[in-house]
């Protein structure tokens, strides 16, 4: 670079900041494409540790739940209840600061090699979405004991995200109905996520890679939590996100159509 005479190299490092500032293929509104998506591969633990205390771990986070229909503090601010049903049944009820996130019935199949998972969830606008996740059992049991990887997640509803300009080459990533807002520079920096369903402590730092692509690195209170690429197809209208979490054997994609 001290090659360069320095008004050269003031404008090599403006003209990309310009142009994307101008005409970023990120900016506008998005639309999930849950069909597009491959949200299945991930895994979680269930350990039984007796007296009705069981270890559940999901990629690098690890809580200890009783399963007798009390709020327990689990990761992230957020309390979990598990009430048994029946024998292979178990309500859950999820929280964040009192207000209750969803509402979903575990249900393992009489041959123990599928967990059905339906319920509800309820979004900070007030609007709900139904899910139901099927996971195989890749080893362990009986029962909800073992380890589970998801085989097939379907939900209703299709979240809209808004991305806008920040400060530069930078963006903000908006959610509406999650009231979630993320204002970043690309710069290596972390910049913090704001929202009522937002851990305390949430982090996102970041570098382009050109102008359709993005690395994304987000943490909880200093900790990575997952590796994220967000990618602008040629089109512009296409953004998929490639997320690998922190402790997973497999990345889930997520895509969204321009809308």
């Amino acid at each position: 670079m001290k090659r360069l005479p320095l008004l050269l190299f003031a404008l090599a490092c403006l003209i990309p900041a310009t142009l994307w500032a101008a005409n970023d293929p990120f900016y506008g509104k998005w639309k999930f494409n849950m069909q597009k998506s491959k949200l299945t591969g991930e895994q979680s633990k269930i350990e039984d540790l007796g007296g009705n205390k069981y270890k559940w771990t999901n990629g690098n986070d690890t809580d200890t739940i009783a399963f007798d229909g009390t709020d327990q503090a689990v990761h992230y601010g957020r309390t979990i209840s598990m009430t048994a049903q029946g024998p292979n049944s178990w309500k859950m009820v999820v929280k964040k600061d009192g207000r209750i996130l969803s509402t979903m019935t575990h249900t393992v199949s009489e041959d123990g090699k599928i967990q059905t998972i339906k319920g509800t969830s309820t979004k900070p606008d007030g609007t709900t979405s139904d899910f139901n996740v099927k996971l195989k059992r890749i080893s362990g049991g009986p029962g909800i004991a073992g380890t589970w990887e998801d085989a097939d997640v379907k939900f209703t509803g299709a979240d809209e995200w808004e991305i806008s300009a920040y400060e530069g080459d930078g963006l903000t990533f908006n959610t509406p109905a999650y009231q979630d807002t993320l204002s970043m520079k690309f710069d290596g920096k972390d910049y913090e996520e704001k929202g009522p369903n937002v851990a305390a402590g949430s982090t996102s730092s970041g570098k382009r890679v050109d102008a359709h692509t993005l690395n994304v690195v987000d943490k909880v209170k200093g900790e990575v939590t997952d590796h994220a690429t967000y990618k602008v197809s040629a089109d512009g209208k296409t953004l998929t996100l490639t997320i690998q979490d922190a402790g997973q054997p497999k990345p889930v994609t997520i895509v969204y159509d321009k809308m």
